[in-house]
Order: structure tokens, then C-alpha cells, then sequence
């Protein structure tokens, strides 16, 4: 909404300028730049601001005694909202700073050419320094509003990336909680399968002796078996609902590790194995190496078949290593990728012993490496939150700085020069009394610019003493000696001749400018 609005309060401004000064074509003018602009802002973000720098510097530097004199200021008010806009877009830095600098060094030899028209030999000077002031006109106008809009979409992004963090922590406490869900589950799997299946199968032993027993009768003998039938069903259906409360699809098939690769090489794997001495482990760590073991061969089974696989189990004292390393492949890779699930279980279950899993390629193939500690808390789950944010900060302050950068260290370079070039006119711009009035009126003008400064007032006095005639050119010159009588003199021309010149007292300054 507020952006709708924009365009309309430029509309505003320029037509109250319009009836201010008096002037219909700057006003006819600004409004086809006004159209222009809402129109291909959209497409053409970048050269639309510069499109609209232009406007505001053109006529400023050719058409205003001054830049500081100008009176069309609805230009430089566009350029902010514009400028602001550009930034909001968070537009490549370098494209904006690349099409404004070329447009401020295309307005330079504009604005000493006019200046030179206007005044002659000193144009040259005084069109630098009015060049000058532009330059930090526009870096008030235009970069200080762009970087408030970058700033302001820098901020919006660090909100979003809260909100993005948030959504990791929901995701992470959802996580978590299917990750106690399948571990209950499969609590409830082993306490089913070591208890209930052991007393069952108990059961179904006792039902059996009594169904060959000869001291009972022909009936209980036959419920006997009835009962040992049930119990022998009971106990399969046991079976089907703890496959189906494991949660990654385990199979009941123990720690047997030996029996695991055996059965990998009948298939046609080429598995150099070491089985280690025996040595007492948890159980869990047991299982654990066995997994990591099954998802290793599995994996160069899928990616690199006929690869040769290395297994290596390293009991310590206080932990085991589990390695699978396999070759580069030497057949057509089979099956489709299971996007790192098998992985990502396997990782959650070393990390709840506490233990680290590393995975990466090695030497053209691919390596597993699992820590298993004998006694160990689990790990906290690392899901980046932080760093995300972190992330997302650092860029922002980046992008800040980098954008600061460039108008910063131009404006610095500007005031210097500015200032060394002010200094150096200032230093050479003031004409002794005596001389000023031991120059004729009617000397010729070759004559008068021997005896005057190299350099003239820096800045647009004239604007506040009577116009001189039409087709006169003066000159302004402090006084060496001021006084409330004498603060500047002005020295007019006619063709190579000296029309005019007076003594421009304080007063007439003070009085015009009130």
C-alpha cells in the first residue's frame, strides 16, 4: 500500500513545485520521467535510478547558477524514493554502484562545459567544484536511502530467518519425538520377543509332552495338542507384530557378524575379513558393529558391485571401531539411491551409544568408519539452528559493509578534494583595495585580468545583486581587507572591455538574503 502511494505524493510534490516556481515545462517534464519510471522500475530497477539521477543532475549542473542554487528539487526527492526502493530490492551491489558512478562521471565534463560557457576560463574550476557538491548531494539523496532500504531488507531476512529457525526446532522436537516413538517401539519389540516368545515357546513345549503322554486320555491328549497348535499360531502372529514394531526393518538376526559376511561372500562378495579375538563387549555395541557392518556391505553391494570390501572390527578397552572400506567399482552400479536413510539411521544409532560415524569417499571407493564407546551418554542431535542464523547474520553484516564500502570511500575522496580545491581558490581569490581602485572603467580587459587573481569567488554571489545587462560578464573578487563597506568587489565586461565594477558592501548581501 505504502509503495502504491509513493508514486502519487511524487505527483504532488512536483506539481506544488510546479505552481511554486511558475515553471510548466520542468513540470510537464518531471511528469513524463515520473511515468517512465513507475513503468519500467519493475523490469529495470537499476537504470531507472539512474535514469532518474540524470534528471536531477542535468538541469542542476546546466540550467542553476549553482548546484546549491537549484531551484528544481523534486528530481533529488524522487532519487530518495527510488533509491530507497532499489535498496528494498537487495539488487547486486555492484550493477547499482556501476550505473550511478557512470552516470555522475558522465555529468562532469557536462557541467564544466556549461560552467566554461558561462565564465570563461574560471568555468573550468567552478564546474569541478559545482561537480563536487552533486557528488555529495547525491550521496545524501540517493546512497543514504538505498542502504536504509538494504538495511530494511537485511532485517527482513534476519526475520525470516528466525522464523526459519523456528521451523528447525519444531522440526528438530518432531525429530526427536519419532525418534522416542521408534525406540519405545522397539523396546516394546525385544521385551515382547525375549519374554512373551520364551514363555511362549515354553508353553508350546509343555503342550507337546502332554500331547504324547500315555497316561492321559485320548481327549486331553487331543486338547494337548490343540492348545500346542494355538500356542505355536500365537506365537507366529508374535512374530509378525514384532516385524512390524522394528523400526527401520531390522531382522532378529542377532550380532552375528562371522555369519553376516559369510553369507556375503555365497552371494559373490570380495570381503577380506579378520575376525578379531574374543573379547566381552555390550551388547548393544555388539549390535551396533554388526549394523554398521550390514549397512557398509549393503551400500558396496548397491554402488560398487564387484569391488573388493575390507572389514575391520578393533576392540579397545574402552571402545570398538567398526571399518568397511570398498574399491571403485568394477560393474554397472544397481539400484536407486535411498537418499542416505540407511545412513541416517545408522548415524542415530552410534550416536545413542554415544559413538561417531564418518562416511565419505576414499581411494576411488567409499568409506565407513563407526567409533563405538563401550560406555557412553548419547550425543545431542546437532541439527545447525544456530549456525543457520549465525549464517544468515554474518551475510547480512557482509552485504551491509560491502555496500557501505564504495559510497563511503567516495564520499571521503570527494570531501578531500573538495576541500583541497576550496583551499586552493581561497587562497587565491582576493583582490587588494588598492588595486580594484587603480583599475579604470573602460581599460581593456587584457589590461585588467593582469592585475586580477587567478581565481574568483567559488559559490553564486551575484544572485543576490541587481542583475547586470544583458550580455555582460562579471567577476567576483573578496576583498583582501573587509569591512562592513567592502566585503567583495564585481567587475563586469563588455566584449574586451571593463563595462562596469563597484564595491559590494555586507549589507547587500545580509538584505537580499532576508
Amino acid at each position: 500500500m505504502t509503495r502504491a502511494l509513493l508514486p502519487s505524493a511524487l505527483l504532488v510534490a512536483l506539481v506544488l513545485e510546479a505552481l511554486i516556481t511558475g515553471n510548466p515545462v520542468a513540470a510537464v517534464a518531471g511528469g513524463l520521467a515520473l511515468a517512465a519510471a513507475v513503468v519500467f522500475f519493475r523490469r529495470f530497477p537499476v537504470a531507472t535510478l539512474c535514469l532518474l539521477v540524470a534528471v536531477a543532475a542535468v538541469p542542476a549542473l546546466v540550467l542553476a547558477p549553482t548546484v546549491t542554487n537549484t531551484t528544481w528539487w523534486w528530481p533529488f526527492l524522487a532519487c530518495a524514493v527510488f533509491g530507497y526502493r532499489v535498496g528494498e530490492r537487495r539488487d547486486e551491489v555492484r550493477p547499482v554502484l556501476s550505473g550511478l558512478a557512470a552516470v555522475v562521471l558522465a555529468a562532469l565534463p557536462v557541467g564544466v562545459l556549461a560552467d566554461s560557457a558561462a565564465r570563461g576560463g574560471f568555468g573550468l574550476v567552478f564546474g569541478l567544484y559545482d561537480w563536487f557538491v552533486l557528488v555529495l548531494v547525491l550521496l545524501l539523496v540517493v546512497a543514504l536511502p538505498w542502504l536504509a532500504g538494504r538495511y530494511r531488507a537485511q532485517r527482513a531476512a534476519l526475520a525470516s530467518a528466525g522464523w526459519e529457525r523456528a521451523a528447525l526446532l519444531e522440526r528438530q522436537k518432531q525429530l526427536e519425538a519419532d525418534q522416542a516413538r521408534l525406540r519405545e517401539r522397539s523396546r516394546i519389540a525385544r521385551e515382547m520377543h525375549d519374554s512373551l516368545g520364551h514363555e511362549w515357546g515354553l508353553l508350546a513345549l509343555r503342550a507337546a509332552a502332554l500331547e504324547v503322554s500315555t497316561d492321559l486320555p485320548e481327549r486331553q491328549r487331543e486338547m494337548a495338542g490343540e492348545l500346542r497348535a494355538g500356542v505355536a499360531g500365537a506365537t507366529a502372529r508374535l512374530r509378525e507384530v514384532i516385524g512390524m514394531l522394528r523400526p527401520d526393518g531390522e531382522t532378529d538376526d542377532g550380532a552375528d557378524i562371522d555369519g553376516l559376511i559369510a553369507r556375503a561372500v555365497a552371494a559373490g562378495m570380495r570381503i577380506e575379513w579378520d575376525p578379531p579375538r574374543p573379547s566381552p563387549r555390550p551388547a548393544a555395541v555388539e549390535r551396533a558393529a554388526h549394523r554398521v557392518v550390514r549397512e557398509g556391505l549393503t551400500n558396496a553391494a548397491k554402488h560398487a558391485p564387484g569391488a573388493a570390501v575390507t572389514v575391520r572390527l578393533e576392540h579397545g578397552p574402552d571402545s570398538t571401531t567398526v571399518t568397511v572400506v570398498n574399491g571403485p567399482a568394477t560393474g554397472q552400479p544397481g539400484g536407486s539411491a535411498d537418499g542416505g536413510s540407511g545412513l541416517m539411521g545408522l548415524t542415530e544409532r552410534v550416536r545413542l551409544l554415544g559413538g561417531s560415524l564418518r562416511a565419505g569417499p576414499r581411494d576411488g571407493g567409499f568409506a565407513l568408519v563407526a567409533t563405538l564407546p563401550h560406555d557412553a551418554q548419547p550425543a545431542p542431535v546437532a541439527v545447525g539452528t544456530e549456525s543457520v542464523r549465525a549464517r544468515s547474520r554474518a551475510e547480512a553484516r557482509r552485504g551491509l559493509a560491502a555496500a557501505m564500502r564504495v559510497p563511503a570511500l567516495a564520499a571521503a575522496v570527494v570531501v578531500v578534494l573538495a576541500i583541497a580545491l576550496y583551499a586552493l581558490v581561497g587562497a587565491n581569490n582576493s583582490l587588494d583595495p588598492a588595486t580594484f581602485a587603480g583599475i579604470p572603467v573602460g581599460a581593456a580587459r587584457a589590461d585588467v585580468e593582469d592585475r586580477l587573481p587567478p581565481f574568483q569567488i567559488l559559490g553564486d554571489p551575484e544572485r543576490m545583486l541587481p542583475a547586470p545587462p544583458e550580455g555582460t560578464e562579471c567577476r567576483q573578487y573578496w576583498s583582501t581587507r573587509q569591512s562592513e563597506d567592502r566585503l567583495f568587489f564585481r567587475l563586469c565586461f563588455v566584449a574586451d572591455w571593463l563595462a562596469s565594477k563597484e564595491t559590494v558592501p555586507r549589507s547587500a548581501i545580509s538584505s537580499r538574503s532576508e
